[in-house]
């Protein structure tokens, strides 16, 4: 009996060193940084509006200035209290939805007055919240910008002419427009499958490699341009494209040709890899306000300092899917699914209107017809121990948006 104890009490210290050691490896208690936190925001709801606010924790970043002429938005705001909306035949209230939803911010602009103005989660008007992959259309944007500056010649081009790093890869022979239309045939997955956005993330965030390198191994799967497959590396491909076309750091080009001239009028931040690239499909920053003021100047067509700053057909690019296999749909369980367009989502039953979005609810629903903006922050709903009915379904969330969108809602 006393050699088990003795066994007992050996395995035990040993899975206590075991444990101090991953602990002492994971969160690199020596680092400036702490990018073990960027792994605790799935199972944590209650830790994310730190996480989302306080991102240069997580990663280095590159700075964004407000700009020096900067839009001042007008308000004529309504209270949230005073808004529901319609679903099954029930009449719901709009607080109802944030406090289900956890929003911590959210803004609504017709014709360019501020009309609803919310926080919560400790958010106020100079939180800047991480954006996730909504940070994909402003990415997508400057590729547009990029193509009007005559940057980019064609669409048409491939990745290589202008990011020469992915030369003979498999997306350096991969169209410039498939890769905006998350059609670029690559092997890689943003969930199921192998590799996927885990071993990219563990790769690009705890160990800090150069993302280029980590992009340009990856093979081809499909031939490009013959289906839809949501994936970030398509995204921080593009941004490579835009460094090559410009001759500049991807920041670099944000701050010049859409923070300085869109009038963005608060600083933001972009996270940057181990070799310091911006990640072009993620880790902005940004205020909710600046969030919304890309929703503006898409309903006011792009237009920087009265000049047009993007080609003619971009609208009709952005609005509407570019091949059947990205129009919207139902999953398997019957589910409302969005389409997709250039880096945009695209609702069912789209007539000119569609979404940035990003993990945990953030989004930016643009409706050009009514000219009219939904901008949203939150911290994600609850994920373990939820109750059914505590979950925001997609019909319920394109409710709430519908309402939010239509000036009917604010007369």
């Amino acid at each position: 009996m006393q050699a088990f104890k003795r066994v007992i009490k050996a395995t035990g210290a040993l899975l206590l060193i075991g444990a101090i050691a991953f602990a002492t490896w994971f969160t690199k208690p020596w680092d400036d940084l702490q990018s073990w936190r960027f792994f605790l925001t799935q199972p944590v709801v209650a830790w994310r509006a730190d996480i989302f606010t306080h991102w240069g924790v997580i990663q280095p970043l590159a700075e964004l200035r407000a700009s020096t002429n900067p839009r001042v938005y007008k308000r004529d705001l309504t209270s949230p209290d005073t808004i529901s909306y319609s679903l099954d035949g029930r009449r719901i209230p709009l607080t109802n939805y944030l406090d289900r939803a956890n929003i911590s911010g959210l803004m609504v602009l017709h014709d360019g007055v501020i009309k609803l103005e919310y926080y919560a989660h400790g958010l106020d008007a100079e939180s800047r919240n991480h954006l996730w992959s909504a940070s994909k259309s402003f990415t997508s944007t400057l590729v547009a910008m990029g193509v009007y500056d005559g940057k980019i010649r064609s669409l048409d081009d491939k990745v290589e002419e202008y990011a020469p790093q992915f030369a003979g890869t498999a997306y350096g022979e991969t169209p410039i427009r498939h890769v905006l239309m998350m059609s670029s045939g690559i092997d890689f997955f943003h969930d199921k499958g192998t590799p996927n956005r885990g071993d990219m993330y563990w790769d690009i965030m705890q160990d800090r490699q150069d993302f280029d390198k980590w992009v340009a191994k990856l093979p081809r799967r499909v031939p490009s341009g013959t289906d839809f497959n949501y994936i970030a590396t398509d995204t921080h491909v593009l941004s490579a494209v835009l460094r090559g076309a410009y001759g500049k750091p991807f920041p670099q080009i944000v701050q010049e040709r859409l923070w300085e001239r869109g009038g963005f009028g608060g600083d933001a931040s972009w996270g940057l890899d181990g070799v310091g690239h911006a990640m072009g499909h993620l880790s902005l920053s940004v205020r909710l306000e600046e969030f919304a003021n890309l929703g503006q100047l898409y309903v006011e067509d792009l237009m920087l300092n009265g000049e047009q700053s993007v080609p003619d057909d971009w609208f009709a690019m952005v609005e509407n899917p570019q091949a059947d296999f990205q129009e919207p749909g139902f999953d398997e369980a019957g589910n409302m699914r969005e389409g997709y367009s250039v880096q945009f989502w695209i609702p069912h039953d789209y007539d000119q209107e569609f979404m940035a979005a990003g993990a945990f609810g953030q989004y930016l629903l643009i409706d050009r017809r009514q000219g009219t903006v939904v901008a949203q922050f939150s911290v994600g709903e609850p994920v373990l121990f939820a109750k059914k009915e505590d979950h925001i379904s997609p019909k319920e969330f394109a409710a709430v948006m519908r309402t939010l969108a239509s000036k009917e809602t604010f007369k």
